[in-house]
Parts: structure tokens; C-alpha cells; sequence
């Protein structure tokens, strides 16, 4: 009975402040426009000027010499996670929660824990020229696993003969602003086949990265006390610069047919040289209960920053296959997306997506879509489009995990605004 005398709240308070500190990994900041959520990401086909360049270079062959487009904004937010949706929110925010509402909460969290991802991203002035593209864009990820056993901690405590192992926890984000330069050209022109080819060089500014390094521990609810101890660390860097290549083909059928196949993140690194910091915290407990909470001799903290050495990270292929068909009034498309390696923004499962566009008015699109796999898992999507002309103004919004949003365990929400002329 002795190990229930133990003050439990400071142990609770400890913990919540380590996973309060990882979760701001969650905080960081890739390129979506509102047409391409708003079809569900089938887009690297259907993609077109200064656009094209973050889904396939080689769709700006497709332009010929007189035609511009400059992009005067696009922002695009993504958020998902594996465990509640906006209804468990509404249900549980401000409730006192019984130790039923506990453990249906704790019953949502998969074996694996809490995995929280965000992905932020925006581009600004970037135009295009015939054949030539230059864009400013800014984007950022992250990625959280929380264990599922410190959150069973936060909610019912230690018990005696409790071990609580804290393994798996991942974190990791990182935010960087790139420019970059590309081109597509036709190659190849055979009867009503065509074929185009691009790249794009990109010149990749870091601003901002982090990585749970080591995040280890074991507590043990004894009679005789709490024995245990845990090592954290954190690797982070404040700058940093580097380079990407990325590179496309495209072929056009008819007139109505176009299909399309690029492969982002062949050359992708960034060498963080400013600001390179390791940050730890260190502990150990042997016996300690309540009677001997404040004896320092059983419990051992230390905490710590160190410089560290420039340091590489580098990000994983990412490959993008698609067709699309263009009648009068109605756009399909279907694109597969699979990446050679997982990573921030990057998964080796294969995601596969539909996508449509029809326009009810001259100045009028709506469009929708429906992809399955990947990070999101299915995902069902909407979007606006408004054609005032030469100004576009683009609206996109899709649905991780739930058809509705309220039943959904992420959103993707993206705008874009610009010319074309």
C-alpha cells in the first residue's frame, strides 16, 4: 500500500511536461493548390505553368512562348492524425472525465500511440514564361508519436506492480523556403503523339529543425518505492542550405489526353550548419515514495545543451504517375504516388487518387475526388473553382479518414489566387 502513497500528481505533472515539449514538434511547417486538393491530389497530369513545377516540370512544355501565368498566392494547410475526430473533441473539451470517458478515449489511441502529422505550405509571386518557371515557395513538416502507455499514465496513475516502459517516441519537423528555376520542352512529335521532358533545380534555404534523438525510459511501482530512469534528447539546428532536383516527363494524346510522370527528391539535401544544438534531460529514482519525495539522494536529474557538429538531412524519392482526360466541360484524372523511403512528407505506401472537374458555368468549375492509402489513408475531397477572366481564384478542401469533417481525423484546406494569360 506504501506505492499508492506516492505523489502521484508531481509524477503526472513531470510526464505531461515531456510530452507538452515534444508536441511543439507538431508546430512546423509542402505545396498544395485548390484545385489540386479539391480533386483529391490526382493533379500531376492536369497541372499547368508555374503550377506544374511542384507536381511534374515537364507539364510546362505544354505552353507555348506567349502564354504567362503568375501565381500571386498559395497556401495550403494539412493536419491529420490517427486517433480522434472533431466529434471526440466536442464530446470530451471542458467534460469531467469519469473513468469510462478515460478509458473510451484511451481505447481510440492505436497500439502504436498517438501519431499527430501537419504539413504547412505557401508559395508567392512565382510566374511562368513559355516554356520557364520561377517560383518562391515555403513549406514545412512534421510528424508525433506519442506512446499509448505514458498517456494511460496521465489519465489512471501508477499502480502497484506497474511498469511503464516509454519506447517508440518520434519526433521530428522541419521548415525551409525554396526557389527555383525550371523548364519543359517538347522532345519527341509523332503523328497525334507528343512527348516533353523537364526539370527543375531548386535552391533550398533551412530555417528551422528538430528530431527527437533518443527518448528512452522505465519507472517501476514497487512496495518498497518508484525505481527507474529515463534519457531524452533532442538534436536541433537553427539554419542551414542546400539543393533539389526534380525531374518529369509528359505526353500528350489527342489533344484530350495527357499523361505524366515525375520524380521529386532525386537530388534533396540540406546541411544544417547554424545553430546545431543537442538538448537532453536525464534521470534516475530508486525507492523513492511520499515519505522521501524531497530527499535528493534518490533522485538524480541532469539536463543539458551542447553544441554539435553540421549536420546532413536528406529527403526521400517521391514519384508521381498520372493520366487525365479533358473534354469540353468535364476533366478525370488519376494519379499513384509512391515514395522510396519515409520521411517528412514522404511514405513508402502507395496512395492512389481520382479526381474530377466539371464546369457548371463558364466561370464556374466544381470539383471532387477520392484518394486511398499513403499517410492519410481514404480521403474524400471538394473544391471551387472561380474563372474571372484571366484571375483564377481556387478553393480546395478534403476530409482524412471521414466523409464529413466532423467524423474526419484530418483536413486539408488550400487556396490559390492568380493570372493566366
Amino acid at each position: 500500500m506504501r506505492g499508492k502513497l506516492v505523489k502521484r500528481e508531481k509524477m503526472k505533472i513531470r510526464y505531461t511536461l515531456i510530452l507538452v515539449i515534444l508536441s511543439l514538434f507538431s508546430s512546423a511547417q509542402l505545396l498544395a493548390s485548390g484545385r489540386s486538393v479539391g480533386m483529391a491530389g490526382a493533379y500531376t497530369a492536369v497541372s499547368k505553368g508555374a503550377e506544374s513545377v511542384f507536381f511534374n516540370p515537364a507539364n510546362l512544355g505544354f505552353s507555348t512562348r506567349s502564354e504567362k501565368t503568375l501565381n500571386l498566392f498559395s497556401v495550403g494547410l494539412n493536419v491529420d492524425n490517427n486517433s480522434f475526430n472533431w466529434g471526440h473533441y466536442t464530446k470530451y473539451n471542458g467534460k469531467f472525465l469519469t473513468a469510462e470517458d478515460k478509458q473510451n478515449i484511451l481505447n481510440l489511441i492505436p497500439r502504436e500511440g498517438f501519431d499527430l502529422k501537419s504539413d504547412v505550405s505557401f508559395s508567392a509571386l512565382s510566374f511562368s514564361w513559355g516554356n520557364f518557371a520561377l517560383t518562391f515557395s515555403g513549406q514545412g513538416s512534421s510528424d508525433l508519436l506519442l506512446p499509448k502507455d505514458p498517456i494511460q499514465l496521465l489519465f489512471f496513475g501508477n499502480e502497484l506492480n506497474d511498469t511503464l516502459l516509454i519506447e517508440n517516441l518520434k519526433g521530428e519537423a522541419c521548415a525551409s523556403l525554396d526557389m527555383g528555376f525550371s523548364y519543359g520542352r517538347s522532345i519527341l512529335k509523332r503523328n497525334e503523339k507528343e512527348l516533353f521532358c523537364g526539370a527543375s533545380i531548386r535552391y533550398r534555404r533551412g530555417l528551422v529543425y528538430q528530431k527527437v534523438k533518443k527518448a528512452e525510459g522505465k519507472l517501476c511501482t514497487l512496495e518498497t518505492g518508484i525505481n527507474g530512469d529515463g534519457d531524452f534528447a533532442v538534436k536541433s539546428a537553427q539554419g542551414g542550405k542546400g539543393f533539389a532536383l526534380d525531374l518529369g516527363l509528359a505526353m500528350k494524346y489527342k489533344h484530350d489526353w495527357t499523361f505524366g510522370l515525375s520524380f521529386f527528391n532525386l537530388l534533396n539535401q540540406i546541411k544544417w550548419d547554424q545553430g546545431t544544438k543537442e538538448r537532453g534531460y536525464q534521470f534516475s529514482m530508486d525507492s523513492l515514495l511520499a515519505e522521501n519525495f524531497d530527499m535528493d539522494s534518490l533522485v538524480t536529474e541532469l539536463s543539458y545543451t551542447q553544441d554539435i557538429d553540421p549536420f546532413v538531412t536528406k529527403s526521400p524519392t517521391l514519384m508521381r504517375l498520372g493520366v487525365a482526360r479533358q473534354s469540353k466541360r468535364f476533366l478525370w484524372a488519376l494519379d499513384l504516388e509512391q515514395g522510396f523511403g519515409e520521411g517528412l512528407g514522404v511514405t513508402k505506401k502507395v496512395k492512389g487518387s481520382l479526381g474530377t472537374e466539371y464546369g457548371i458555368l463558364s466561370w464556374l468549375d466544381i470539383s471532387g475526388g477520392i484518394s486511398m492509402g499513403g499517410k492519410e489513408g481514404i480521403t474524400f475531397a471538394s473544391g471551387l473553382g472561380f474563372n474571372l477572366g484571366k484571375y483564377h481564384l481556387d478553393f480546395g478542401m478534403a476530409n482524412h479518414k471521414g466523409l464529413w469533417p466532423t467524423k474526419s481525423k484530418g483536413v486539408n484546406l488550400a487556396i490559390f489566387s492568380g493570372f493566366l494569360w
